[in-house]
């Protein structure tokens, strides 16, 4: 786990200030689910921060896109089953891959601690800044964690993900990391959301090995179009 770039114990007009030079325009807005409402941080104009990254890179070479910026039909879908999950009082929950951290901000609203990890510093300081915003930052801690090689050293009762079995490449230590994390004893839970286009199923053949999966459909309409999204929930065998 690398020194972070941002320092992200600074007050918040300094952070937002930080969000503001590296990506122009931002603004909060609402995410609703349940009775409920977050404040979530948002790029303004995507394709004019786009514009200037590719502007920026130098022939041949990629071009880092912001995928943690945006909310996915995956996050709404696990966030609508959170929200209605009894969760014990004194749980431990990670988030990892979290991105702006809409989930691990829902489960820190409803008095849960919380360790919202990923990858990419510029989410954790959307992650940061939202949870300031929210007055969840007693309940939300922010790390930033590679989960296909760091160990955080100590186990939590649920484990979160959307859209984290994109690549390959990272199937065979995501299964490593959700055994290393999760708590050994109990009822500990991974609940992991994702595209349906998406399957991962060599991801969820390595898996079955150490927990017993169950998994379930929803539609959700994104921009007027229906998109399906799987949801798996994960119990050590």
């Amino acid at each position: 786990m690398a020194d972070m770039k941002y320092d992200l114990g600074q007050p918040f007009e300094a952070l937002m200030d930080l969000a503001r030079k590296k990506f122009g325009e931002v603004r909060f807005e609402p995410f609703h689910f349940g009775g409920g409402e977050l404040e979530v941080l948002q790029i303004v104009d995507m394709p004019k921060y786009i514009d200037k990254l590719v502007s920026r890179t130098r022939s041949g070479k990629s071009v880092d896109l912001p995928l943690w910026a945006k909310i996915w039909p995956s996050c709404m879908v696990l966030g609508a089953m959170l929200d209605k999950y009894p969760f014990p009082e004194n749980a431990k929950v990670i988030e990892i891959g979290a991105g702006c951290a809409v989930n691990g901000l829902l489960l820190a609203r409803r008095g849960l601690d919380v360790v919202v990890t990923d990858v990419d510093e510029d989410a954790l300081l959307f992650s940061r800044i939202n949870a300031l915003k929210n007055g969840l930052d007693n309940k939300l801690t922010v790390r930033r964690v590679d989960f296909t090689r760091d160990s955080l050293g100590e186990r939590f009762d649920y484990i979160l993900g959307c859209e984290v079995v994109y690549t390959e490449a990272a199937y065979e230590p995501l299964v490593g990391f959700l055994d290393d994390h999760l708590a050994s004893a109990g009822a500990g839970e991974v609940f992991l959301a994702l595209d349906g286009k998406r399957q991962a199923r060599r991801f969820f053949q390595l898996a079955s090995d150490r927990f017993a999966m169950m998994r379930t459909a929803a539609n959700i309409k994104d921009k007027g179009e229906s998109r399906e999204v799987l949801l798996f929930r994960l119990r050590r065998k």
